[in-house]
């Protein structure tokens, strides 16, 4: 059983008053695009970590089927939201997805790529490539649960740390698109990034 867990609980500070998850992605919102790929992928559950205006952000995603956790202190980091999630997972869980809500360009198709190399390769971290880069979403076998719990919050390692103490057990995977290292940071990136994909969500319907 993987499962997946979607961080959405940041304040979005460099977006100059603008928040990411709300904001217009094609048809759908930039949450809900997120969504929409992770459940069209081979995840069996999803939980959305919610924080910073978090009732504004669930009738938006209302009906998709996915499960809501809250983390009160959000603005420790990102960490104390993976530890969040981490803590509603279900214990029949084998490995987890973090995947990040400022990336809703990652496809079901890149999701279902890194699942299928953690089956196949028998590591317990998977982490995509472009070029030679490593980004997100990653792959985390629940046997580190316990070892992420008690990482410190503030540190500025993060997940980090613990991929480079682990790097025997790591499995990259070069992946044929860019969107695994693309990420809206800033207003400027959310500009060029929706004019890109604008073409290809022409034909949905709007799923707000």
């Amino acid at each position: 059983m993987i499962s997946g867990i979607l961080l959405a609980a940041g304040e979005s500070s460099r977006m100059e008053g603008a928040f990411k998850p709300l904001l217009k992605w094609g048809r759908r919102t930039v949450i809900a695009e997120c969504v929409h790929q992770l459940r069209q992928s081979r995840l069996d559950d999803i939980y959305v970590v919610l924080g910073h205006r978090e009732s504004e952000i669930r009738p938006r995603l209302a009906g998709t089927g996915v499960q809501y956790a809250i983390n009160e202190n959000y603005r420790r980091g990102m960490l104390s939201s993976v530890k969040v999630g981490l803590g509603m997972l279900s214990p029949n869980t084998d490995a987890f997805l973090l995947a990040l809500v400022d990336q809703p360009m990652v496809s079901s198709k890149i999701v279902d790529q890194l699942i299928e190399a953690y089956v196949k390769s028998g590591r317990g971290i998977i982490v995509p490539t472009y070029d030679g880069k490593a980004g997100h979403p990653v792959i985390i076998g629940a046997g580190y649960i316990e070892e992420i719990m008690q990482l410190d919050d503030t540190s500025p390692e993060g997940l980090r740390g613990l991929i480079k103490a682990h790097h025997g057990d790591l499995l990259e995977v070069p992946v044929a698109t860019n969107a695994v290292l693309e990420d809206i940071d800033s207003p400027a990136d959310y500009e060029r990034l929706s004019r890109l994909v604008q073409p290809l969500y022409e034909h949905r319907n709007w799923q707000p």
